[in-house]
């Protein structure tokens, strides 16, 4: 379970992340469906790992309210797309999130590889 912590995102942010994961999403199934009609060796398959970790990314980022780029920053962002400095006593949680953010994407984008791979060797 991650962990919880105050949003270095605002609505108009969480909004735009979910945006970019739609698009990122919609992108990995249009590979897959494309490696698929077109029988694409399974090596080549394994590019829908980016993609799929950046539909992840913009996801995870949206619900979990941090944005990973600011937790390292130390900055929140506000609702015009505007910086600040985060307080300090917020950071260290907001980088954790982050660093969960960046180990689930990616544990996504290798389940989604591998599910492309998989399906190299059933159609």
């Amino acid at each position: 379970m991650s962990e919880v912590c105050k949003a270095n995102i605002g609505k108009a942010g969480k909004r735009r992340r979910m945006q970019v994961g739609w698009v990122a999403a919609i992108s990995s199934v249009a590979l897959v469906a494309a490696f698929a009609v077109f029988h694409v060796p399974w090596q080549w398959r394994t590019l829908v790992f980016l993609p799929a970790a950046m539909a992840a990314v913009g996801f995870l980022q949206a619900t979990r309210n941090t944005c990973i780029a600011h937790a390292s920053r130390g900055t929140i962002e506000h609702e015009d797309f505007s910086t600040s400095p985060a307080p300090p006593d917020e950071l260290a949680a907001s980088r954790r999130v982050a660093a969960s953010i960046r180990r689930d994407a990616i544990l996504i984008g290798f389940a989604a590889a591998a599910i492309s791979v998989a399906l190299a060797f059933v159609l």
